[in-house]
């Protein structure tokens, strides 16, 4: 047997030397991408050829919101019929800009790079995940959504959607309303010429359903000024070597238009093709809804599980569409919201079979059909009450396979354990308070301890179970490959702090560097095809009634009548990491 090496400290040697000053940083600048886009190929025909592909008896027109027009009867898509839709909603802030604002140049003392973060092994030193690289094509880069930034709500002809009612007159609990947000509307052009300054390749949003479809169903006119918006944020993306990521509903549908209605799916693949003709020789990717999982049935859902299969179906003609008929040549998907649930104690089956449960109500009961051709899960389907009929082997048909590859939202994970008296008992009692999930979530240890440092809201920076997320979804579903096109973090009442001391966002970064790095191992060390990773979010922006929940990589300035944006620490160490990382 071969004795172990020993090894001994070397000796401390005391001495005296001269003093020098020496400064701690190094002056660095930001790399801007490279522009414009050069597109090597259109990915679905012109519009002027797709056109043909529109309804012929669809018309053109453009609105001008006059809330003293709610009396006009000048028909059933007049100035007066689009005054009525916005009767109802009215708000206590008025937008600052009326014209889209022109980009400048971004200041190169904005782009210098913040103090390096200390670390004990500088990377020439060099280690295992040192070797580690994502794929030169890797897709990286920051998401956004039409609501969140836009404002503007009810400016050219834009139509009310269900989510306008959140900050809305009367507004008694204050919450923040999106008619102002952050200014994207008017000043998208800096924003993107801000992401190309700082070297940020893709850039995901969203389009307005009721900016293009006032009105939102299947007759209504086409809203050119919405249509002429979105055509010029896609060719300024272009322009400036960003590569777009286009989501079609970002939790925005129509006011007058339930998910849940019969109307819905035919609704939205009429929305569909107004836009996707017009875009898509110049978009290769497509995200069909976001996040739709969270608007069925969970506590802070919109509609019950009967709109499930409604949703699914919306989904699906979306993508039979453009892969048969518009003969489109991007990807198409959809983005699901899941914060994994793994078992309270691992060891208790009780505990197992609640954290299968919250999956399968979280995703599968809709990644079963997409992305495996199945029915309905059975934990669901044997829920006393629960209004869900099974899918017809002709709908699992439709359905399957309808997303080239998948995409989710995967903030942070969490604990799970059955609720009191047992799953059993909680499912076929629509009375009980945990009813129909019948699972209690936590992000308190089995031990006491929380699983890591908490946000201001749900994620938590807890990178030791970024792998487990990733390989959940790759060995359950099996697809192609994942985007990850959502994550994030907001730092504990960040808004409260100065702004020096927001910039200075040292925990967002943490947690980007701690779940890239164990997606890195979870590529190379568990087999999993990740195809990408894009940050949430581009700004502070209304997190949906809330300017105080910030996940921005960007502050706004909401008082100095010009929304200035400064860049926050994370963002710089975001692009630098996948600078060190991505195979050149």
């Amino acid at each position: 047997m071969t004795t172990p090496a020993t090894c001994s400290a070397p000796r401390v040697t005391n001495k005296y030397s001269t003093f020098n000053w020496t400064a701690a940083t190094t002056l660095r600048y930001a790399t801007p991408i490279s522009s414009p886009l050069r597109l090597t190929t259109t990915y679905a025909p012109a519009f002027a050829t797709a056109s043909t592909l529109l309804p012929s008896n669809v018309t053109t027109t453009s609105y001008s919101l006059n809330r003293n027009a709610v009396t006009v009867q000048d028909g059933t898509y007049g100035q007066g019929a689009y005054a009525r839709l916005w009767e109802s909603i009215s708000y206590n802030t008025t937008i600052p800009f009326t014209t889209t604002m022109s980009p400048t140049p971004v200041a190169s003392s904005e782009l210098v790079f913040p103090p390096a973060l200390y670390t004990p092994c500088p990377s020439s030193a060099g280690s295992c995940l040192d070797c580690y690289k994502f794929p030169a094509d890797f897709i990286w880069g920051v998401a956004g959504s039409a609501f969140q930034i836009e404002g503007g709500l009810t400016f050219a002809g834009r139509g009310p959607s269900d989510v306008d009612t959140y900050g809305a007159l009367p507004n008694i609990a204050d919450f923040a309303n999106a008619e102002v947000s952050d200014m994207a509307y008017f000043l998208y052009k800096q924003d993107i010429a801000r992401l190309a300054a700082i070297g940020v390749p893709y850039y995901s949003f969203s389009i307005s359903w009721t900016r293009i479809l006032p009105f939102g169903n299947t007759s209504t006119p086409v809203n050119e000024p919405g249509l002429a918006h979105y055509d010029d944020v896609i060719n300024t993306c272009i322009a400036y070597g960003v590569t777009p990521i286009v989501t079609l509903q970002h939790n925005d549908f129509p006011l007058s238009l339930n998910i849940g209605a019969p109307e819905y799916p035919d609704a939205f693949l009429n929305y569909a093709k107004q836009v996707m003709t017009h875009y898509g020789d110049r978009v290769k990717y497509w995200v069909t809804l976001n996040e739709p999982n969270l608007a069925i049935g969970l506590p802070y859902g919109s509609a019950g599980y009967d709109a499930v299969t409604n949703v699914l179906m919306a989904h699906a003609k979306v993508y039979h569409w453009y892969k048969e008929v518009l003969k489109g040549t991007g990807f198409v998907t959809l983005k699901f919201a899941n914060n994994l649930a793994l078992p309270l104690d691992s060891t208790n089956p009780a505990d197992i079979r609640a954290a299968q449960r919250y999956q399968d109500y979280i995703l599968g009961m809709m990644a079963n059909p997409i992305f495996l051709g199945a029915q309905y899960p059975e934990e669901m389907l044997n829920t006393t009450n629960l209004n869900l009929t099974a899918l017809t082997s002709e709908q699992m048909g439709y359905i399957n396979g309808t997303a080239d590859f998948w995409s989710f939202d995967p903030y942070t994970a969490q604990y799970a354990t059955s609720a009191p008296g047992g799953i059993d008992a909680c499912a076929a009692d629509p009375t009980n308070p945990y009813y129909p999930i019948c699972v209690i979530n936590t992000n308190v240890q089995k031990d006491g301890w929380l699983m890591g440092q908490a946000s201001y809201a749900y994620a938590y920076l807890a990178p030791q179970y970024v792998r487990q997320q990733l390989g959940y979804v790759w060995n359950t579903f099996r697809p192609s490959g994942i985007l990850i096109a959502e994550f994030g973090f907001n730092p504990w009442a960040e808004y409260t702090k100065p702004v020096v001391d927001q910039l200075y966002d040292l925990e967002r970064t943490l947690y980007y560097q701690g779940f890239l790095r164990e997606t890195l191992k979870a590529m190379y060390e568990d087999g999993v095809n990740v195809l990408g990773t894009l940050a949430w979010s581009v700004l502070d922006n209304d997190e949906f009634v809330s300017y105080t929940q910030q996940y921005g990589m960007q502050h706004v300035n909401r008082t100095d009548g010009e929304f200035t944006r400064s860049f926050k620490r994370s963002i710089f160490d975001y692009v630098d990491f996948f600078h060190q990382y991505v195979a050149s």
